[in-house]
């Protein structure tokens, strides 16, 4: 153990993983209320380490905390699924500016492959996509040499992965986003900035298009507590 991190270090770190995993995973469905001393209980501690927390899940948009209000898993809607992605879309195109401008050939090169096996993920579909997916967003984003779009885009990614798994996107939707993933990393390659925004931009729309209309679909057959 690292002799500057606590015991109550290393339980929020628990806990946050806890409750995050239970999150995208669906064990925790979008507006159910959290209970902070059942999870002290669980994890034999006290109130506080279950409080920060529940303020680092809240930070990055998994748990909503109101004054005077019990702590819930925060509400889903169409237009939350449609904001995030369209933001996440608009970092996309300062992430790819900046990637041309600043990752080597080499690192360019191991993306591409990266790329490739994601795209034979993609094809499988579930958890092998799942499984692929953030490690190459993480090596997509680290390539881009910006310290702040990489703290945004790392902000975001708990809630993306959420929203992934609450629009769960079918084999043929997942294929169909493969091909231009390939040709994103390749207008990186190539240099072509305008290009590669442009790809990103179209690809995180789809994206966005696909997982809103499933998530309806799976709304309308089994309800969950939603926002407007």
């Amino acid at each position: 153990m690292n002799q500057a991190q606590t015991t109550d270090d290393i339980t929020v770190d628990t806990i946050v993983e806890t409750v995050r995993n239970s999150i995208i995973r669906g064990e925790l469905a979008p507006g159910t209320i959290i209970n902070s001393v059942d999870i002290a209980n669980q994890f034999g501690t006290s109130r506080t380490p279950v409080r920060e927390a529940l303020l680092i899940l809240n930070q990055y948009g998994l748990i909503t905390l109101t004054a005077r209000r019990r702590p819930q898993v925060t509400p889903v809607s169409a237009q939350a699924i449609r904001d995030l992605f369209a933001f996440r879309g608009a970092v996309h195109g300062l992430m790819s500016d900046a990637i041309v401008a600043n990752a080597s050939d080499a690192a360019l090169q191991s993306l591409h492959a990266h790329a490739l096996v994601l795209a034979e993920a993609e094809k499988q579909g579930g958890e092998p996509f799942m499984l692929h997916i953030e490690s190459y967003l993480e090596e997509e984003m680290n390539l881009c040499g910006n310290a702040l779009v990489i703290s945004v885009l790392d902000s975001l990614k708990w809630k993306m992965a959420w929203f992934r798994r609450i629009g769960l996107m079918s084999d043929e939707q997942m294929e169909s986003l493969a091909g231009d993933r390939v040709r994103v990393v390749n207008a990186y390659i190539d240099r072509d900035a305008p290009l590669a925004n442009a790809l990103n931009r179209s690809m995180l729309r789809k994206a966005g298009d696909f997982c809103e209309k499933n998530f309806l679909a799976m709304q309308a057959a089994n309800p969950l507590p939603s926002g407007k």
